[in-house]
């Protein structure tokens, strides 16, 4: 069973390792970039590396091998002069004593090349002009006549199997693999060939000089031949195992500590994300009080911050909603009622035919209320839509103000109430939609009548505010307005308490109207009341400007 149980186990962590592979997330979108990055910046940076330690090795070397090719270029040409002068026109040796001079020459540059072979590890090849090897360290066989084969060393076999031998010389295969340019040149080559052979398995570095000897009597050198030193790097070969080895496990390393840094900090940055997702689908459900605490102050933090005011504004937005549907019912309801008590009533002839009369024009006044009511309430959904299109004019502002307070003389006569003008915008004119703003001053004009008294005064005043706008205000004597209730008088359905109220039958939707009639308007809307004493309502129209 426990055998059975790992197994499940197993199963299971390869089942999550798959799913978060296709699952598209922030996390694998993350790890599949920096490990990319990270393996294309190591590529970079070992090829670098790799590229700078083979030049500064060479270059080290080269050095090196320069100076061990004038020397020996120095003592062929002592060697080359003591052939010439030791021998007659025949070409034969005028005396033992030359030839032992020659011998003493050509025995030193073999030292020397021996020499350079156990100091630097060089391998050394002189050459005649015809490509045929003259003199090589180590020693080719049958090129002993003149050393002493005592202590010396033979090419390897795998070096010889590369010449040519014919008739006692021995000659590269290939012409390209020796060099007869000018006097001083030199001929730098790394890599895999090495002025004699190709190797693929080490690296050499070769630099191969021609041999200038000028005759007596001469004034121009003679190219007699080239000289090839090639020294072997096994450090080359060794730092470019090294630098690769290092590139690769030092990747990995990266990469491993770049997924594990990546996790931490990606879930620093999903969890709230995944707190967002679930507050969201939350609120998708209705419920509007979930939050999500966070004292971050970056770009997630803010987003967070955005979310929390859109949950409240929505948890707001749901409260006003189910206040307005109880008001609206409300509102309803009430008329519904009695109409229909009213006509039960007159159905049942509980109502006598005399009082019938009366209570059919209780039903007609009540009717009228919910048409108003209704139509107040299509005005709002229009104006908050912002699908009302304002037919923007300019109208003289003095004008607007008396015509309009004119249309509702009669209810202010009604109730013996005094209209007075204040206005100080002669000639001045309004950018404005007539009929909209009609219906502001309307609603206000009839607000300030509904609270004030028998006797009052109603005022309506202009002046200009600034440059851009006029100020109007609409001020009574009526009954004020509590300072607790100012803050709500332009909500929906909202009424100051009907005790202060003469007329009762309001909708509760005229200040809310004015306020968005104003809002689409670009302007504002401010009350100033003192209970007892009256309210003044006080708005800005923008002023029309000819140029």
């Amino acid at each position: 069973m426990p055998f059975i149980s790992g197994g499940n186990k197993s199963k299971s962590r390869i089942k999550r390792f798959v799913y978060f592979i296709k699952k598209p997330s922030i996390l694998r979108t993350f790890c599949v970039f920096i490990i990319i990055a990270v393996i294309f910046s190591s590529l970079i940076s070992g090829c670098i590396m790799y590229l700078y330690t083979t030049k500064y090795m060479t270059d080290t070397k080269s050095e090196d091998i320069k100076k061990a090719v004038e020397d020996i270029n120095i003592l062929y040409s002592r060697m080359y002069t003591s052939y010439i002068n030791n021998l007659d026109e025949s070409g034969d040796w005028v005396s033992d004593e030359g030839y032992r001079d020659y011998r003493s020459e050509y025995l030193e540059l073999l030292n020397r090349l021996e020499l350079y072979h156990d100091l630097l590890n060089i391998t050394g090849f002189v050459t005649e002009s015809d490509g045929s090897i003259f003199l090589s360290y180590p020693l080719l066989p049958n090129m002993t006549g003149l050393a002493e084969s005592s202590g010396r060393e033979f090419m390897s076999a795998d070096v010889t199997d590369k010449l040519l031998y014919n008739n006692g010389d021995y000659f590269f295969k290939e012409s390209a693999q020796y060099y007869t340019g000018s006097a001083y040149d030199y001929v730098i080559d790394s890599g895999d060939f090495h002025g004699l052979y190709s190797s693929y398995t080490d690296s050499y570095l070769s630099i191969t000089q021609s041999i200038a000897y000028v005759y007596p009597g001469m004034t121009e050198a003679i190219n007699k031949g080239t000289i090839t030193l090639s020294i072997p790097l096994p450090e080359i070969t060794k730092a470019r195992s090294s630098i690769i080895n290092y590139y690769v496990i030092s990747t990995f390393v990266a990469v491993f500590l770049e997924i594990i840094a990546l996790i931490i900090i990606t879930k620093e940055i999903t969890n709230p994300i995944r707190q967002l997702q679930n507050m969201t689908e939350q609120v998708s459900m209705g419920n509007f009080k979930a939050k999500i605490e966070s004292n971050s102050k970056d770009e997630l933090g803010q987003l967070i911050n955005s979310y929390n005011s859109m949950a409240e504004a929505l948890e707001n937005f749901d409260v006003m909603r189910n206040d307005f549907i109880a008001s609206v019912s409300h509102e309803l309801r009430t008329p519904m009622t009695s109409i229909r008590g009213f006509i039960d009533g007159i159905l049942d002839g509980v109502i006598p035919p005399e009082r019938q009369e009366h209570y059919l024009q209780i039903i007609k006044e009540e009717i009228n209320r919910m048409n108003i009511l209704v139509n107040d309430l299509l005005n709002m959904a229009r104006l908050q839509s912002g699908k009302v299109e304002l037919d923007m004019m300019p109208y003289k502002t003095d004008d607007l103000l008396i015509n309009t307070a004119c249309k509702l003389e009669p209810i202010i006569d009604e109730k013996k109430i005094n209209l007075e003008f204040d206005l100080h915008t002669k000639n001045c004119e309004v950018l404005i939609d007539k009929l909209s703003i009609e219906r502001v001053l309307i609603n206000l004009i009839q607000n300030a009548t509904k609270f004030t008294q028998s006797g009052g005064i109603i005022t309506i005043r202009s002046a200009f505010a600034d440059d851009d706008k006029v100020q109007i205000t609409v001020e009574d004597t009526g009954s004020g307005i509590s300072p607790e209730e100012l803050p709500f008088i332009f909500e929906k359905f909202y009424k100051v308490d009907k005790s202060r109220g003469l007329d009762k039958k309001g909708t509760g939707l005229g200040l809310a109207i004015v306020k968005s009639i104003l809002a689409a308007h670009n302007q504002s809307i401010r009350v100033e009341s003192t209970l007892g004493k009256g309210s003044r309502f006080i708005f800005t129209l923008p002023i029309y400007r000819k140029d």
